[in-house]
C-alpha cells in the first residue's frame, strides 16, 4: 500500500480526480474554501492486487472513494479462500456506515486479486466534529455531505430491494423519515443526519444478514462435499 500526499500531485491532477467524486465536485462549485480545509485531511492511496484497505472490527474516521480498479468486500478475512459478498467499482464510496453510525467497520475491503492497482481518494472526517459544530466544517459542507450519504445509502438499499422486494427490511424503508421544511439550515441538517442513520441501520442489518446467509451456503457446500 502506498499513501501519497496530495502535494505529490499537480493541482490540476487533484482537481481532475475530485471531479469524479460527486461530493467533492459539489464542494468545488459551492464551497471552495471548505474544500481546501478537507483537502488538508485527504490523501491518495494505491493498493496492489489483494491488498487490504479496511478490516472488520477496525475503528476509523476515514471515508474512501474508489477512483480506479475494483475492490472486494468480505464479511471477515480477505484471503484467497474467502468469497466476497460484493464488489466496489469506480465512483463508489465506502466507510460511510461506520462514520454515520459511529461503530466499528463491519466488513473487510481489499483490492481484487485479478485486477491491476486500485486508486482511492481518502479523507479523514475528524474535522467534521459534532453535527452542529461549525468551527472547522461549515453547515453548507455538512449539508452536501449528508445529502450525498443519504443518496448513496438509498441507492445501495434500492439494489437490495429490487432483488428482494418483499423482504422485511425493504418494507421498513417506507418508514424512513422525510424532511418537508425549509432547506439550507440546521433543521435540514438534523433531518438528513437522522435519515442517514435510519437508512444506514437498515443497510447494516441487511449486509449482516447477507453475510450470515453466505456462511450458511458455505456450510451447506462443505456438508455436501463430505457426504
Amino acid at each position: 500500500m502506498k499513501i501519497k500526499d496530495l502535494s505529490d500531485y499537480k493541482r490540476v491532477e487533484v482537481d481532475g480526480l475530485m471531479r469524479r467524486i460527486p461530493f467533492f465536485k459539489e464542494l468545488q462549485e459551492q464551497a471552495p474554501v471548505q474544500l481546501e480545509v478537507l483537502l488538508g485531511y485527504s490523501c491518495i492511496v494505491e493498493l496492489e492486487p489483494g491488498e487490504t484497505i479496511m478490516r472488520r472490527g477496525d475503528k476509523g474516521s476515514w471515508l474512501y472513494f474508489l477512483i480506479k480498479g475494483r475492490l472486494s468486500v468480505f464479511l471477515d478475512a480477505a484471503d484467497e479462500h474467502s468469497k466476497p459478498l460484493n464488489s466496489i467499482t469506480p465512483g463508489e464510496l465506502f466507510g460511510d456506515l461506520a462514520l454515520i453510525c459511529n461503530h466499528e467497520r463491519k466488513a473487510t475491503v481489499a483490492a481484487e486479486r485479478s485486477e491491476k492497482k486500485a486508486l482511492l481518494f481518502a479523507t479523514d472526517f475528524k474535522p467534521f466534529g459534532e453535527l452542529l459544530d461549525f468551527s472547522k466544517t461549515g453547515i453548507e459542507t455538512k449539508l452536501i455531505f449528508y445529502r450525498t450519504m443519504v443518496n448513496s445509502i438509498r441507492w445501495r438499499l434500492e439494489v437490495n430491494r429490487i432483488e428482494n422486494p418483499e423482504h422485511a427490511l425493504a418494507l421498513e424503508l417506507r418508514q424512513a423519515p422525510l424532511f418537508n421544511g425549509d432547506k439550507g439550515g440546521e433543521a435540514e441538517l438534523q433531518a438528513l443526519h437522522e435519515q442517514a442513520q435510519f437508512l444506514a441501520s437498515i443497510l447494516d442489518r441487511w449486509n449482516s444478514e447477507i453475510g450470515k446467509m453466505e456462511d450458511i451456503m458455505v456450510a451447506e457446500r462443505a456438508n455436501k462435499q463430505t457426504r
